[in-house]
């Protein structure tokens, strides 16, 4: 086979490319770590930004397919720098190559992508960004070879977030592109036969497994906790799972919220309002055509273009927008000087709500939505379940979610989804989780009734087979012994096929936790006399004062509160990591 070199896949994808361009990106693939795994991504994001900058490409979208091409093609002939070390098939670079980024994979045509916007505008920003890129490549060519400074696990994990949010935000903006001119999608998702990858390492959490989406269904994803309930919520929010059609909006909510630094700023009315993607962009839209309008610029097309888009805003309600958003939160118990406030200065679980808040308000295709109910109060529960279960919104539209809660998942789901971690294996049944349950345990039970009678058939004809072998016996004895003894390999055989098929009815074994007392003590463990705390400044300053009670090592204690008035402060002043408060 003959290799491409990256200067003949330039000339093959790039035609036309000025000579000294192509060389400079040639010598970026050349560099041999260009194509690892770690590295794809910048490699590709500094040749689209070559590429805008040139003027090769107009369009960011189209900047990226080209580099996604390019990177490709090396990658499938196993050219650059690093050939000892080959790196993902293209087949499977979902999010490296074949897909630089979610917006790039859903993008339309350059001519229906321009739904909403001002070509001009992106344009330059795309110019910018160019110019950043260029610094970047400047600065890997001079320095290669010069190791970078081992960032610390949070800066890490704050990079991955900002990148998450990035693409997640970027897919439903091309979404939205994507249904202004193909219409609403209505059909099911079809995800066949995939793999689930560990994201821990070792062996997959999922194989050879399919399942199918209806629209109008709630499905709840159950399974025991480190089997990939969360794992799979992240694979369909990133659209690594299935073919999910580019008109179909997803939101996630993850348990845990992890601020970008434009969310930390903005107040939960905001960021709700914002989730709202449509209503932004044509709101940008109608500012840039005003303007226009303003100048006296502004032609026939734009003239109408302006009609589409006030006609389209008031059709989706925009003027309502952060009326109906105080409306939603104030349902999720948030009171009017809460949502006033940044997110900065809200705890994790306003945080949590908010994001919900901003998913419901969306109102997407795909509703993903990992533990809901950890930081809500019964009532917000209580709403959330009314509003999943009864609202005419999600009837026409696919729900998955993952909760512990099962009498919030009996409410709200009307088809579940197993994952075995013993078989590897997803499963699919209609009902609600008391449904589900039920039948499981009876086909548990129906199992084992017939893996007992099949063992016991298969001991008795191995017991009726070896006796004649024991004692010995005529001709005619031993051929017929020697029948039930095959009789019992055929049985023992179907037995085990019996077994593996029915390898997901198998209850996944937990860890075993053993926790050692060390006896009982006298008198209190820990106690609090006239104890208040409070954040100076804060509203209201004391989150608690005059608080007095004992623990014991008999104590069971649980703390119960809305979000935000101080259960976690109190477990922190109990260990003494905060200081009760001076007067």
């Amino acid at each position: 086979m003959t290799t491409t070199t990256p200067i003949k896949a330039c000339e093959e994808i790039l035609p036309g490319l000025d000579e000294d361009i192509a060389d400079y990106i040639a010598g970026i693939l050349d560099d041999e770590n260009a194509l690892d795994p770690d590295s794809v991504d910048d490699t590709a994001e500094t040749i689209s930004g070559f590429l805008l900058s040139a003027e090769y490409c107009e369009e960011e979208e189209e900047a990226a397919a080209k580099a996604a091409a390019l990177i490709a093609l090396l990658v499938g002939d196993g050219a650059g720098g690093n050939t000892s070390k080959p790196v993902d098939t293209v087949a499977d670079l979902p999010a490296k190559v074949a897909g630089i980024s979610l917006a790039a994979q859903l993008s339309v045509n350059d001519d229906d992508a321009l739904i909403y916007g001002d070509n001009k505008k992106r344009s330059t920003e795309n110019t910018i960004m160019g110019e950043d890129n260029n610094e970047k490549a400047k600065s890997r060519t001079t320095k290669k070879g010069t190791k970078k400074k081992k960032p610390t696990a949070a800066e890490v994990a704050e990079s991955q977030i900002e990148e998450i949010e990035t693409e997640l935000h970027d897919a439903r903006v091309a979404a939205v592109r994507a249904r202004a001119k193909l219409g609403a999608y209505r059909g099911a998702l079809d995800a066949k036969s995939f793999t689930l990858p560990n994201p821990g390492g070792g062996t997959p959490l999922l194989e050879d497994a399919a399942c199918r989406l209806v629209w109008g269904k709630r499905y709840g994803l159950i399974g025991r906790n480190g089997m990939g309930k969360s794992t799979m919520l992240r694979a369909f929010a990133a659209r690594r799972v299935g073919d999910v059609p580019p008109n179909v909006s997803v939101h996630y909510v993850s348990q845990e919220v992890k601020l970008t630094e434009e969310q930390r700023g903005k107040t939960p009315i905001e960021c709700v309002v914002d989730a709202d993607i449509e209503r932004t962009l044509l709101k940008e839209e109608l500012a840039e055509l005003e303007l226009k309008a303003a100048q006296g610029t502004l032609d026939a097309k734009g003239s109408a273009r302006h009609g589409e888009v006030l006609s389209r805003l008031d059709e989706i309600g925009g003027d309502t927008a952060p009326r109906r958003a105080e409306a939603l939160l104030a349902n999720l118990g948030f009171s009017e000087e809460l949502r006033a406030r940044p997110l900065s200065q809200l705890s994790g679980g306003w945080r949590v709500r908010t994001m919900l808040a901003a998913a419901i308000f969306a109102k997407p295709d795909l509703l993903l939505l990992d533990e809901p109910t950890n930081h809500l109060s019964i009532l917000a529960v209580m709403w959330l379940a009314r509003e999943l279960s009864t609202s005419d919104t999600w009837k026409e539209r696919i729900v998955v979610i993952v909760s512990h809660d099962r009498h919030f998942m009996d409410e709200v789901c009307t088809d579940c989804l197993h994952i075995s971690g013993a078989a590897k294996r997803l499963t699919q049944a209609r009902g609600n989780y008391s449904t589900w349950h039920k039948r499981r345990t009876e086909q548990q039970a129906l199992f084992a009734k017939e893996q007992k009678q099949r063992q016991d058939e298969i001991d008795r004809l191995r017991e009726y087979a070896g006796h004649g072998f024991k004692y010995g016996g005529s001709a005619s004895q031993i051929n017929k012994m020697g029948m039930k003894a095959k009789q019992a390999d055929k049985l023992e055989e179907a037995h085990n096929e019996h077994a593996e098929e029915a390898a997901a009815l198998q209850e996944d074994v937990e860890l075993p936790i053993s926790i050692a007392a060390g006896g009982e003590l006298d008198g209190y463990v820990v106690q609090l006399l006239d104890v208040g705390f409070g954040y100076p400044g804060a509203k209201p300053e004391r989150l608690f004062s005059n608080c007095e009670f004992g623990i014991t090592s008999k104590s069971r204690i649980v703390l119960l509160g809305e979000n935000g008035n101080g259960k976690t402060v109190s477990t922190s002043v109990l260990l003494l990591i905060l200081n009760d408060w001076s007067e």
